[in-house]
């Protein structure tokens, strides 16, 4: 699990310098702007939705005995740097006070904490704009049709049918105690899973995988999108807020119905590995192949932040 760590932590120093490199600066009027979206941005979370898109890519490669250029590769950093741009900009609007009402996020001052409540809402809001623009930028992804392809595949997934909108049902159904399993399966499948089954799905466009590999990557990606919602929830019960860089008991402190509330602890975390393992059967056919994704399923439930 160390060497998987590290291998985590690798793959963060590339986006970290993708973002660095090409998020805005400057010294105008907007530079408070600049600054915000930078904060939530660079240097701060695990990028695991970063490294599944790399990693994906990388597995797909394998399978296919093709080389990964180092222009496709470029391509890949490019989506998973704006994957991570947009769950960045997820967070930050997760955390005001009509959300999740929370001060803390990974380690440190919430955006609008930080700053303040309308440069929070406008720098999510720039984040979001800023990953499409980066995506239709011949520059930084060659092919025309899979830009496009890959601009209408992210909106989908982070729109009203997707992460927009399970954030809404989230929100809509706190201290309501009577969700049905399926009813919160439906909730964090679109909360969580969308952008994390979007990763796997943008891989699979860029390297052109059949749909034979695709629909097991994605099948994956979705069991690796509800095990993690699950492994967040126990921790918000028992994690330490020191180590997960978060308040604890967010979800009680707020009334929010999840897995642990309906399951119970116990049972919660024999779901999730039951997810996890789920997903590794999926996938392990492929090793050695398909070693770091088969790891990450397993630090899904695994980890303590």
């Amino acid at each position: 699990m160390i060497d998987f760590v590290d291998k985590l932590k690798k793959n963060s120093y590339e986006i970290d310098r993708f973002l660095d490199e090409y998020l805005p600066t400057g010294n105008g009027l907007n530079a408070k702007l600049f600054e915000a979206m930078r904060y939530s941005s660079i240097r701060s979370g695990k990028k695991i939705r970063a490294f599944l898109v790399v990693e994906s890519g990388k597995f797909l490669s394998a399978i296919n005995n093709k080389y990964i250029t180092k222009s496709k590769y470029r391509e890949l950093i490019t989506i998973a740097s704006v994957i991570e741009a947009i769950h960045s900009y997820s967070l930050i609007h997760d955390d005001l006070p009509a959300m999740d009402n929370s001060p803390i996020r990974r380690g440190k001052p919430s955006n609008h904490v930080k700053y303040d409540y309308h440069t929070a809402i406008l720098a999510g809001d720039a984040l979001v704009s800023w990953a499409f623009e980066i995506i239709g930028d011949s520059n930084f992804i060659e092919d025309p049709k899979k830009r496009a392809e890959i601009c209408f595949v992210l909106a989908k997934a982070i729109g009203p049918n997707g992460m927009v909108g399970g954030q809404q049902a989230d929100m809509d159904f706190k201290e309501k105690n009577n969700l049905s399993l399926k009813e919160i399966e439906w909730i964090q499948n679109h909360k969580t899973g969308a952008l994390i089954s979007c990763c796997s799905l943008l891989a699979s466009i860029l390297l052109d995988a059949n749909e034979i590999q695709k629909n097991a990557l994605i099948n994956y990606a979705n069991n690796i999108g509800l095990a993690f919602q699950i492994a967040d929830d126990l921790l918000d019960v028992d994690g330490k807020e020191e180590v997960i860089g978060k308040p604890v008991m967010q979800d009680k402190t707020n009334e929010t119905p999840n897995f642990v509330t309906i399951l119970g602890k116990e049972n919660a975390s024999k779901k999730a590995i039951q997810i996890s393992n789920d997903a590794v059967n999926l996938i392990q056919k492929f090793q050695p192949e398909s070693e770091n994704l088969v790891s990450l399923a397993k630090y899904t439930v695994n980890r303590t932040y």
